[in-house]
């Protein structure tokens, strides 16, 4: 019976560590985002929705959806980042922390 606990909880840390699904990703739908990992400066702050919200559900990225505070302006946000290590969103619940976020970054190049 003892080696069926050590299946389960290997099975509860997955479940822990895995990134949000689908479904999950919906919640981002609204927000506005931008790339930080090209130049603040020539980014812009886009809203989730259609085609980028289709990339964040997809095997492309992987998407984290606790609240992280460590931002530039200690805004609170999201983090979805590309697999391919190129591409690194930070989600934002209203445009104005976005832009807020986007402009100090490049102020801080």
């Amino acid at each position: 019976m003892s080696s069926n606990r050590g299946g389960f909880a290997a099975l509860i840390l997955c479940l822990i560590s895995a990134p949000a699904d689908a479904e999950a990703l919906d919640v981002l739908q609204g927000k506005f985002a931008f790339n930080w990992h090209a130049e603040p400066a020539r980014e812009k702050c886009i809203g989730v929705a259609g085609p980028l919200l289709a990339d964040f559900k997809s095997a492309k990225y992987r998407c984290d959806l606790k609240v992280i505070s460590n931002t530039a302006t200690g805004a609170s946000a999201r983090t979805c980042t590309a697999l391919n290590g190129r591409k690194e969103y930070l989600i934002f619940d209203t445009l104005r922390a976005c832009e807020s976020e986007r402009k100090t970054q490049a102020s801080n190049e």
